[in-house]
């Protein structure tokens, strides 16, 4: 049993690293492509257009979520916010993602020193990136510490709701991975805005996909909560971490994107939930448009 578990870990890993790398090719030819056509067009003493934004994005399954609305897998699709058909088709020029982003990710292990080796590998070569280095980073990063069979730790049994000091040690945890990954940036890319979200008001009603979840009914029902008291404590869960980033977001080149309230609070289409934490395609369309507005914000007339 232990043989298969390693030969199963390791498989897993192999996959996980052809799909990284592939990204990184895509990528590559992206930038190859407009970095050819300026250099012709500067041959021939054309007008150089502005090249496009190029963004590294890390981060979970709302960056990197390959399921239609049905839940079935879709090979070389990307429904979540950064994919080709939602946040790299938008803007006056489109932006360029380089995504690091699975599926699943804590923020500790997003943050990983494999993980964190990976993204100074790529942000240092400068000839990954249009502009010879990424003009953002875009995370999605602490909802899967929050959700899951560990979320029974941070409610009170029968009636309590959420427990603030519990839960605060979550959000101490989370908040030293954000911390990390600024001290990260401060080194190897000063002066380069971080944009994160912050998620939305999940619906706690046991909907998953067939190879994960549920990750919120099972551990508030066994400590005593209906679905209506499920949703005021996923709300307080929410509003919660918006707080920890509202704070992290002052004075630390950090754009909070405030996803709150975007998606409809229900199962029913085409914005309301196609599970328990993730919304159907529209709704990851909504939520990159609040990326791309933000990101206008800070990049007017590039984006």
């Amino acid at each position: 049993m232990d043989d298969e578990i390693l030969r199963l870990k390791a498989q897993l890993r192999q996959a996980t690293e052809a799909e990284l790398a592939e990204r990184v090719r895509q990528h590559q030819l992206r930038v190859d492509r407009i970095r050819a056509g300026v250099r012709n067009r500067e041959t021939l003493q054309l007008a150089v257009p502005e090249t496009p934004l190029d963004f590294l994005a890390i981060g979970d399954s709302w960056f990197e979520y390959p399921l239609s609305d049905d839940g079935l897998p879709l090979p070389f699709w990307n429904a979540a916010i950064v994919g080709r058909k939602q946040l790299q088709s938008m803007g006056n020029p489109p932006p360029l993602v380089l995504s690091h982003a699975l599926h699943g990710q804590a923020m500790t292990a997003i943050l990983s020193w494999r993980n964190q080796e990976r993204f100074i590998q790529a942000i240092t070569d400068k000839t990954r990136w249009v502009n010879g280095k990424p003009d953002a980073i875009l995370l999605s990063g602490g909802g899967d510490d929050i959700v899951g069979d560990q979320f029974a730790i941070y409610v009170d049994y029968g009636g309590g709701g959420l427990d603030k000091d519990r839960f605060q040690g979550l959000l101490a945890s989370v908040e030293a991975s954000y911390k990390d990954l600024f001290a990260l940036r401060d080194r190897f890319l000063p002066d380069t805005p971080i944009f994160a979200h912050c998620y939305d008001y999940a619906i706690p009603n046991e909907v998953h996909p067939i190879f994960s979840g549920p990750w919120l009914q099972p551990p508030l029902h066994f400590a005593g909560y209906t679905y209506s008291q499920g949703l005021a404590i996923v709300k307080d869960a929410i509003d919660g971490f918006h707080q920890l980033l509202s704070k992290l977001a002052d004075g630390r080149n950090f754009i909070l994107v405030d996803t709150r309230g975007t998606l409809t609070r229900d199962a029913s289409r085409p914005m309301g939930w196609a599970n328990e934490i993730h919304p159907y395609t529209a709704g990851f369309t909504a939520l990159a448009h609040k990326f791309l507005v933000a990101l206008q914000g800070r990049f007017p007339g590039r984006i």
